[in-house]
């Protein structure tokens, strides 16, 4: 499947944003799960110890840009 954008840890495809390697995805219907809410996807990825947030941030954006909240 072809990458939609690529950064340096993260990607965004057709299907949604997830590493490169595979390791964590989130499904592109979920990418405005956490706008208005508690938590946001980047204190959860913060919390992680080996996530680039940079790189998540951008991808993030991406994707949210890609799809737009209903």
């Amino acid at each position: 499947m072809p990458n939609l954008w690529t950064g340096s840890q993260w990607k965004v495809t057709n299907k949604g944003v997830e590493t490169i390697d595979n390791r964590y995805f989130i499904e592109k219907s979920r990418v405005h799960d956490d706008e208005g809410g508690q938590w946001t996807w980047e204190d959860q990825m913060d919390e992680k110890g080996w996530v680039d947030m940079a790189d998540f941030r951008r991808a993030l954006a991406f994707a949210r840009t890609k799809w737009p909240k209903k």
